[in-house]
């Protein structure tokens, strides 16, 4: 997938540049999105009138941008959804778009909207008659008020629009998502675009929702800064571009930091080659690696630059825990019970020296929860899939899946450290500070040994001393690019995406100091829905 595509914070330009995005892009809830809305109004900065019709406009030119030409189809329900659409089309006509308006809602959107331009808005059942030479379908349904399934006349026609065969954009989000959580509980809009207004809303990164929502731009409109903190924040290309500190001119080795890297029993050597490799590509100065005796040929056949420590000479392993600057624990160990003791050992020996603790690493401390949250200090970062979390929490699966933004938050007060809960986005929490919501990488990490080499590009960013969630951030994004930016999406595997480290390493450095663009957030899917052919 080109680069242009996967830098998750910005505007594709369609002639194949990039212009990077904001830095700060908030990702409130739909409540949350509803108390801004009220407080700009309430505060004087703004208008009601005056967000609708900067978030028409906007739609309008993202509309205009993406579907130059043909008719344009506008759905607007009842609500302020409904009214930004309505100036959406509005605007589209006064440039000279052909467009055709259809009232979705018992009432016409309030407030009234169209200024006088002669736009009919025609019953919602003559919107199939208007379809001829229709490019785009602008969905103004429902928005971000939803908490269940639509009721049924808006099921019937949410799934009318979907088999109509014309490409679908969403006003805010797609009719029939929860703007919170994600789910989709009934009918939903499949939309190609989604425009989201002031900021992208967290539930459409989430899944399901984040399946029906295409591409997600989020466009300015006017709000104030937010009062008060919100919940959560993308981790964007411009944001991760300004953690990543360029190395001084007379930088060594021995100012690039030193990581000991624990991994690898016997015949599961590649899991720490991966993480080998990711950490000397992510720019760790001088790496060890502590591992099986069994592995020592094959690291040190595959990863020349490091140095091979025998796990089973325990005061080697002693000292290179206390030589090193970080170190990172856990991809292929395997979970017996000789790995607890060694684990425990280096965490107890590691003294202030920042940590990060995955896999087998956080798997051998099931039944054992309070004595892992002894050894874990603030500036650590444990890094579990689901499966891992439910294993050393004790709990169902099904209740780290429930609710991950959840679940990542209270891990976080729990251990007292930084939690990056991977999945489809992956978290990064940390207690009394927004969620950090991963923006890059989705499918494109279904392979396995990615989450050994995000292990050792974390490590590599602790030992040359990020901070422990900026390096979670800046690692998540930089290899979930890698990863996104491989030839093929089904079919790469974890061993190509460390050589392109330093390659997107550079690339996103160049984000800090790109051009800014209109759209203020963009997230691209490898491949967007697509509307279900007309019959």
């Amino acid at each position: 997938m080109p680069l242009e595509r996967a830098v998750g914070a910005g505007e594709r330009d369609r002639g194949g540049g990039w212009r990077a995005g904001a830095e700060t892009v908030l990702l409130p809830t739909a409540a949350e999105m509803a108390s801004l809305d009220a407080e700009a109004v309430a505060s004087g900065a703004t208008t009601e009138r005056t967000l609708i019709e900067a978030a028409g406009r906007e739609v309008a030119r993202r509309l205009q941008a993406r579907w130059p030409d043909g008719r344009v189809l506008a759905v607007a329900g009842s609500g302020h959804n409904g009214a930004d659409t309505l100036v959406a089309a509005r605007t589209l006509s006064a440039w000279g778009r052909e467009v055709a308006a259809f009232r979705a809602g018992s009432d016409a959107p309030e407030p009234d909207v169209l200024s006088g331009w002669p736009l009919d808005l025609q019953p919602v059942e003559r919107l199939p008659a208007a379809t001829a030479g229709a490019t785009v379908l602008v969905d103004g349904l429902l928005g971000t008020g939803l908490t269940g399934a639509p009721r049924e006349q808006q099921a019937l026609l949410i799934d009318r629009l979907n088999e109509m065969g014309i490409p679908i954009a969403a006003v805010d989000g797609p009719s029939g998502a929860n703007f919170t959580t994600g789910a989709v509980e009934g009918a939903c809009v499949r939309a190609a675009l989604t425009v989201c207004l002031g900021w992208p809303k967290l539930g459409l990164l989430r899944h399901p929702a984040r399946e029906y929502c295409g591409d997600i731009e989020a466009v300015e409109i006017g709000f104030p800064p937010p009062a008060v903190p919100m919940a959560a924040r993308a981790i964007t290309g411009r944001w991760v571009a300004r953690m990543l500190v360029p190395r001084a001119p007379d930088a060594h080795k021995g100012r690039a930091g030193y990581l000991t890297l624990v991994a690898g029993q016997e015949g599961m050597a590649g899991a720490a080659v991966l993480a080998a490799r990711a950490a000397l590509r992510g720019g760790i100065g001088i790496l060890k690696v502590v591992s099986d005796p069994a592995n020592r040929e094959i690291l040190q056949e595959a990863v020349p630059g490091a140095i091979f420590v025998s796990w089973a000479d325990g005061e080697a392993v002693d000292e290179a825990v206390r030589w090193a600057g970080a170190v990172a624990v856990g991809p292929g160990l395997g979970r017996a019970e000789a790995r607890y003791g060694l684990v425990r050992r280096v965490l107890a020996t590691r003294e202030s020296r920042p940590a990060v603790v995955d896999a087998d690493g956080l798997s051998v401390w099931a039944g054992r929860l309070e004595e892992l949250t002894g050894l874990l200090a603030p500036n650590d970062v444990v890094t579990p899939h689901p499966g891992e979390l439910a294993r050393v929490l004790d709990r169902p699966l099904s209740d780290v899946v429930a609710d991950p933004p959840a679940i990542a938050r209270e891990t976080a007060e729990l251990l007292g450290c930084v939690v990056t809960l991977k999945g489809v986005p992956s978290l990064v929490a940390e207690a009394e500070a927004p969620l950090r919501v991963a923006t890059v990488g989705g499918p494109a990490l279904a392979a396995g040994g990615t989450g050994d080499v995000l292990t050792g590009l974390l490590g590599a960013y602790l030992g040359g001393g990020m901070a422990s969630a900026d390096a979670a951030s800046a690692a998540l994004f930089v290899s979930g690019l890698a990863a996104e930016t491989s030839a093929e999406p089904v079919g790469h595997v974890a061993a190509d995406v460390p050589d392109r480290l330093p390659w997107v390493r550079s690339l996103v450095s160049e984000l800090g100091t790109s051009v800014e663009g209109p759209v203020i957030f963009a997230s691209y899917q490898t491949a967007s829905p697509s509307p279900v052919p007309a019959a």
